[in-house]
């Protein structure tokens, strides 16, 4: 198995998570959060194909998830 969180991000601390964010779309159907090893959280939204903007504080597509997605130890 390979070290893909260093890989996947520059040597830099993870962007600042807006609370909008880690509220709805953490909890969106089309996003995508990732843990890292060290304690950062990356929350990608799969509509716009990167990661949720650090200021975000509001969306119209937000749409919750019917199940709960797994969570990654």
């Amino acid at each position: 198995m390979t070290d893909t969180e260093a890989e996947a991000a520059p040597h830099e601390l993870p962007p600042i998570i807006s609370s909008y964010a880690a509220t709805h779309c953490a909890n969106c159907a089309a996003g995508w959060v990732r843990h890292g090893t060290k304690g950062g959280m990356i929350i990608v939204c799969l509509l716009d194909r990167k990661a949720v903007w650090h200021d975000l504080a509001e969306c119209d597509r937000y749409a919750p998830r019917t199940t709960e997605a797994p969570h990654e130890a």
